[in-house]
């Protein structure tokens, strides 16, 4: 459906050639093969493959040579569940970083070949953009240009997290944020909203019926984080502050007080014991408060809808943002809300603002950039780091995979 609307706007007699990459600055032409990691069964590790094809490029499309992978928790529940693969024999993966090494484009597109970019591949059905591979694709509205100053790799893991952080507070909250110089003002709601021909049926309800002009969150109004310290949790909370939102976020303090306070968090609770919890956000926080997102599990979603239905005040109803699944029954005066995470892909406009936001994000260092652990391997790394975020070891950190080393300094790269 994303190609489907980029033609909509764009004749083919525009695209440029397939172009490959300046030899001058590439050392070996393009092969023509690669390795792709892809899992067979459920419950068993994924499996490396040497002769794969490398991915075939499609009118809006920029072939992308891998150099580090970013690990999300849907990497390892796709292997475990057998969910969200397309196929049996499923390549699988998230988000990565590299450069562009050939595109068959509209001119007007201002990604060129040699650029860095970080990429979030939300239609995990196309297998050309999974990550599991050394050459994948990324639609040209959602690469993401990492700045010139910013290294590559610092950024890697951070893609899901924003898009969700992002589709959260924008979509399923309405919070109205400000983008360039004159801080011009961007809703992702209303863009959504006004091309509803890029909006598919399972996710129709979320954007137009969920939310109504009247509930949108305001500056100035609480949002209760659950979660705060995991990635997305960290990402809620910077946009939610740039937005003009209060944050109370709910987290392990003795382990992420200092982290929670450095992202601007107005006021941190202790999660060990939530009726505790309970009590100090009900001492702490004045007024009303309506909105909550939760990024850990239905457990806890429940446990927010809870707050939320003690403190709602006056007609207007109250809406939870649950990331990571709803809760399991539900309460009267509490919208729940479920991201549609693939309007990214399916909503050029949507997509290309996400995008070219999150670059003048780091560009202007307006982000605090997550703690990133970096593992070398190469694909063959993989299946032991995805055991390490199975076990919840990472405790807020990003895990990158390097897939291949730069033969010259970031900084020398990323401005050729």
């Amino acid at each position: 459906m994303a190609m489907a609307s980029s033609k909509a706007i764009m004749t083919t007699t525009e695209a440029t050639a397939i172009t490959s990459f300046p030899i001058t600055i590439y050392e070996n032409p393009m092969p023509y093969s690669q390795r792709q990691l892809l899992r067979h069964d459920h419950r068993q590790p994924y499996r490396l493959h040497t002769d794969k094809k490398i991915p075939k490029l499609k009118f809006g499309d920029l072939l992308v040579e891998v150099y580090g992978i970013g690990l999300n928790p849907a990497d390892w529940k796709s292997a475990d569940l057998g969910c969200l693969l397309p196929s049996p024999c499923g390549l699988n993966g998230r988000e990565f970083i590299g450069r562009i090494i050939a595109a068959e484009i509209d001119p007007k597109c201002s990604l060129q070949l040699g650029e860095w970019v970080l990429a979030v591949p939300t239609d995990y059905r196309d297998v050309r953009k999974s990550t599991f591979q050394e050459y994948t694709i990324v639609c040209c509205y959602n690469a993401i240009r990492i700045p010139k100053h910013v290294d590559p790799f610092k950024v890697a893991s951070m893609g899901v997290a924003y898009v969700a952080a992002g589709l959260s507070l924008g979509v399923c909250l309405g919070v109205t944020f400000t983008k360039g110089p004159k801080k011009r003002e961007f809703n992702l709601l209303e863009i959504a909203r006004r091309r509803p021909e890029d909006i598919p049926d399972d996710i129709i309800d979320e954007v137009f019926d969920a939310l109504a002009p009247c509930y949108q969150a305001q500056p100035g109004e609480w949002l209760l984080v659950y979660g705060a310290s995991t990635m997305t949790g960290q990402i809620i909370i910077q946009l939610a502050k740039l937005g003009g939102l209060k944050v109370v976020g709910v987290a392990e303090l003795s382990k992420h007080q200092q982290l929670l306070q450095s992202l601007g968090t107005d006021i941190l609770v202790e999660s060990s014991d939530l009726d505790q919890a309970k009590r100090d956000i009900k001492q702490l926080v004045p007024g009303s408060l309506r909105f909550a997102v939760d990024t850990v599990g239905p457990q806890t979603a429940a446990w927010c809808q809870e707050v939320l239905a003690e403190r709602t005040s006056g007609s207007k109803l109250s809406h939870l943002v649950a990331l990571a699944a709803p809760p399991t029954t539900y309460s009267p005066n509490i919208q729940v809300h479920t991201v549609p995470i693939k309007l990214f892909h399916t909503s050029q406009y949507v997509g290309g603002y996400l995008s070219k936001w999150l670059y003048e994000l780091l560009d202007m260092h307006k982000l605090l950039l997550p703690e990133v652990e970096r593992i070398p391997g190469g694909l063959d790394a993989i299946n032991e780091a995805l055991e390490i975020l199975k076990q919840g070891k990472t405790a807020g950190k990003g895990i990158v995979i390097r897939i291949k080393e730069p033969n010259t300094l970031i900084g020398s790269l990323s401005q050729a």
